[in-house]
């Protein structure tokens, strides 16, 4: 399969498919009743994985890697494996392709990567707050941190408020918790005005998931930006769950947080 760019617009071949599939075969070797009753707690009840603990995941992929020869070829090869990877409904799998995004190939990762990165939330391959808070901080995570592409990387996660799913409005949100906490002066960039927008259009879902990464982010932009972070609070606590507005003042000292909890019912109390 000959590929000409760095990007993640094609499709894995068959030899590709067959590496995954030896990955496979690898990791159902590892399993242990420890590794299943983890995944059975985090996981929910539809969930499908084998009981291999993230340690023995790790291990695997380095291996299975260098003795399949994947450093000899391109890295969009490597990309389109990461892919047909987390299209697997394992988790174990989804982990593998996000361990290979970020520790093989994070220094190959591209902004034109987020289009195929969308197409995986669209079509359900990364749901599931696991999955998708460690891609996040992961891949996402790996994407922000060259300073030279990072506002536009941001302006393009941020994009994803407007999505269908609640799991890609909630990576909009978690793919900012650690560059929120240095605030503007450590990012760089506006992104501060940038989150908050982020989190002025997700709060207004019901959805759980959308509420605790708002949540999320506020209380890692409160470290950085303490000011606006609460004037957000203060403007949009009648949005807020019980939940999300917990969280979002869990770094402010105790009686800024008594304070803030006490806007926040008086907020919803007025909820018709």
């Amino acid at each position: 399969m000959e590929l000409v760019d760095d990007s993640m617009s094609g499709r894995p071949s068959a030899v590709q498919l067959d590496a995954v599939g030896d990955l496979q075969r690898r990791l159902g070797g590892e399993h242990t009743d420890a590794a299943r009753a983890f995944w059975g707690r985090r996981l929910p009840e539809d969930a499908r994985f084998r009981g291999v603990a993230l340690a023995r995941v790790r291990a695997a992929v380095h291996a299975w890697w260098r003795e399949q020869g994947f450093a000899a070829h391109p890295t969009a090869v490597g990309k389109h494996i990461a892919l047909a990877l987390i299209e697997q409904p394992d988790i174990e799998d989804k982990l593998a392709g996000v361990l290979v995004l970020r520790e093989i190939l994070g220094p190959h990762l591209r902004p034109a990567d987020l289009h195929a990165f969308a197409q995986m939330f669209a079509a359900g391959h990364l749901a599931g707050p696991y999955i998708v808070d460690w891609f996040c901080v992961k891949v996402l995570a790996r994407l922000l941190a060259p300073p030279a592409s990072r506002a536009h990387v941001a302006r393009e996660i941020a994009a994803w408020r407007v999505a269908d799913t609640t799991w890609q409005r909630r990576a909009a949100c978690v793919a900012f918790v650690g560059l929120a906490s240095g605030g503007d002066a450590a990012a760089g960039f506006a992104l501060t005005d940038l989150v908050l927008a982020v989190c002025a259009h997700v709060v207004w879902s019901p959805e759980r998931f959308d509420q605790t990464a708002v949540g999320w982010v506020l209380r890692e932009l409160a470290r950085g930006e303490p000011a606006r972070a609460e004037a957000f609070y203060r403007r949009h606590a009648l949005l807020m769950s019980r939940e999300c507005a917990r969280i979002a003042v869990a770094k402010y000292d105790a009686a800024r947080r008594v304070e803030l909890l006490g806007h926040w019912r008086r907020a919803t109390s007025l909820r018709l």
